[in-house]
């Protein structure tokens, strides 16, 4: 007939027994799981004194949810636990590295060195040149200077030491040499 009510308990608990032991054991596996994949592409952050960060501030004026990325600042000292100092606009603030991020700029620079300058008049006090686009936007307002005119006749790709190319792959470096001839 009918179970009793000790025997209907006992079954009861046997049962939530069961499914506990199951639950712990996919909880466990899952886990595993998680962590796994969390790992699969993370790396631990690693800074050198002298290295240029950037770092987690907090909005003030917003809820802590938004934060911002300010800098560059400056490693100036490595700490334990995965902590540094450094130093932001003449503070200095004690961080973990999971608030820094690498300082990495975007621009690609070319340095020109004062050998490489004859064609450029003395009025330009400048080491480094970038491209800006007319799309570009986020620059202001942008004075462009013109260059003199070339006195030796040469093409700007024939007055560039081809070993400072070598990284570059051919069709790169050919690229490139094209573009600066196209400006001439």
């Amino acid at each position: 007939m009918g179970q009793s009510t000790a025997e209907y308990l006992t079954e009861l608990r046997n049962n939530l027994e069961v499914a506990s032991a199951y639950a712990t054991e996919h909880g466990k596996r899952e886990q595993q799981r998680y962590v796994s994949r969390y790992n699969l592409r993370s790396r631990e952050k690693k800074f050198d004194v002298g290295d240029q960060v950037l770092i987690l501030i907090p909005d003030t004026t917003a809820s802590k949810v938004f934060s911002r990325w300010q800098g560059p600042a400056t490693v100036i000292e490595i700490r334990p636990h995965n902590s540094y100092l450094v130093e932001l606009n003449g503070a200095h603030k004690h961080l973990h590295a999971d608030k820094l991020r690498r300082y990495q700029i975007n621009v690609g620079d070319v340095i020109v060195s004062p050998a490489d300058c004859n064609d450029i008049t003395a009025e330009i006090s400048t080491n480094q040149c970038a491209i800006v686009y007319e799309s570009d936007n986020d620059f202001g307002d942008i004075s462009i200077i013109d260059s003199p005119k070339m006195e030796t006749g040469l093409l700007p790709s024939q007055k560039i030491d081809p070993q400072k190319l070598k990284h570059l792959a051919p069709q790169q470096s050919r690229k490139l040499l094209d573009i600066l001839d196209s400006f001439s």
